[in-house]
């Protein structure tokens, strides 16, 4: 009668690996291309059994491709706090559990100019709004991917920005695969 309880709890630790695009933003000229790459990272996550918490952080070095105007390097970092909602647990133990995912945090954006010209290091209030799935291979390791919208909160500052209806808010998509270890 007293034995106890099963915890229903877990949590995960996911490296990643992943692309970005579907960008917009007023930093540079995109006609010639959205911005677009490769992004790394890991997010930590408590989940129960609906509900839970994650913390994220992912880094894409090269967002601006050199195409896209005078632009010798740049870097999109991103750090957020969410809110996980998934399935419940019970009815998906054996299979790929579906969730949803949001939250909001910082997000940084790095870009240099060629020859010393055009730079900006610009710290923006950011949300990001997605879902994905995670399936285990054995108890502690599996697969997930997960797809989300990033998007700055306010406009980025107007001395940076070449739109010429003033500043507007920068977002990318990203797309990424993670190895889940749960403990």
């Amino acid at each position: 009668m007293l034995s106890p309880a099963q915890a229903s709890a877990e949590w995960q630790i996911k490296p990643f690996l992943g692309v970005t695009g579907g960008g917009g933003s007023t930093y540079v000229d995109t006609e010639a291309g959205n911005p677009t790459g490769f992004v790394l990272g890991a997010n930590a996550a408590w989940l129960g059994e609906v509900v839970g918490f994650e913390g994220d952080f992912g880094y894409g070095p090269s967002f601006f491709h050199a195409g896209l105007g005078q632009i010798a390097g740049s870097s999109v970092t991103t750090l957020t706090g969410n809110i996980v909602i998934a399935v419940p647990r019970r009815l998906t133990e054996y299979t790929l559990r579906l969730y949803l995912v949001g939250g909001a945090g910082m997000m940084r954006v790095d870009i240099e100019g060629e020859f010393g010209g055009f730079a900006l290091s610009e710290r923006l209030p950011a949300m990001n709004l997605g879902g994905g799935a995670t399936g285990f291979l054995t108890k502690r390791i599996g697969l997930n991917w997960d797809v989300r919208r990033f998007r700055s909160l306010g406009a980025i500052d107007e001395r940076n920005s070449i739109s010429p209806t003033g500043p507007e808010p920068f977002s990318f998509w990203r797309a990424i695969m993670a190895v889940a270890i749960r403990y």
